[in-house]
C-alpha cells in the first residue's frame, strides 16, 4: 500500500503485465507450402498452438508426420473463404487461445488481402496479427504486381470491416452468382448485397 493523500491506495492493481506473449499460428488452407511454413514457425515457437482453417486432406496425419504434436494442432474447417477464415476462427481464438499475437501463414501473394483482413478483424482486441509469408506459387505475375487483384483485395477488405464493426457477413451479388457453392445464408447476419 501507498499513501496518495489522505487514502492508501494497492498500487500492484495497476501493474499488472503479462511477462510473456501468447503465439498462435493460423495456417489458412490452401496446400502444403502454408503447412511447411507453420512447421518452421511451429518449431521456431515451440509453446504456440496451430489453428488449421479449411485445408484440405490429412493435414493433421502431415504435421504429426514431420514431428508436431498433435495437441498442438486444432483444425476448422468451417470457412469457404479468405474472410470466413478469420471471421469463424475469431471466437475461438479469443475464447480458447488468447493469443496476443496471431502469425497468419499464407502464401505471398495472398498475404496482403489477408493482412489486411485481419487488421480489420483484430482491430482493438488487444491481438496483433503478424505476416508469415509461405512463399508459393503466384497465378498473378507481373500483371498485378504479384498480389490479388486490388478489386479483390478492396472487397473483402469492406466485408471485414463491415463484420468486425457490426457483426454482419456479407457477400457482394457478384460473388454468390460466381460460387453458388456458397449457398444462403444459414444465419441472419450473412446477408448477399
Amino acid at each position: 500500500m501507498k499513501p496518495i493523500g489522505d487514502r492508501e491506495i494497492d498500487i500492484r492493481r495497476f501493474h499488472i503485465r503479462r511477462t510473456t506473449m501468447k503465439k498462435l499460428i493460423l495456417h489458412l488452407g490452401g496446400g502444403l507450402d502454408r503447412a511447411n511454413k507453420c512447421i518452421q514457425l511451429a518449431n521456431d515457437h515451440p509453446d504456440a498452438m496451430i489453428l488449421v482453417s479449411s485445408e484440405g486432406g490429412n493435414i493433421l496425419e502431415y504435421y504429426t508426420k514431420r514431428g508436431i504434436d498433435p495437441s498442438r494442432i486444432f483444425l476448422d474447417n468451417d470457412a469457404w473463404d479468405t474472410v470466413t477464415n478469420f471471421t469463424h476462427t475469431y471466437r475461438r481464438i479469443k475464447k480458447q487461445f488468447r493469443p496476443d499475437k496471431v502469425l497468419v501463414v499464407t502464401h505471398d501473394f495472398h498475404m496482403p488481402r489477408s493482412m489486411k483482413i485481419a487488421n480489420a478483424v483484430y482491430w482493438m482486441t488487444g491481438i496483433t496479427p503478424i505476416a508469415c509469408a509461405a512463399g508459393g506459387p503466384n497465378p498473378y505475375g507481373p500483371k498485378y504486381n504479384y498480389s490479388e487483384p486490388y478489386k479483390l483485395i478492396y472487397e473483402d477488405t469492406i466485408r471485414a470491416w463491415i463484420w468486425r464493426l457490426t457483426g454482419i457477413l456479407f457477400y457482394w451479388k457478384a460473388v454468390r452468382k460466381a460460387r453458388p457453392d456458397i449457398g444462403s445464408p444459414k444465419k441472419w447476419n450473412e446477408i448477399g448485397l
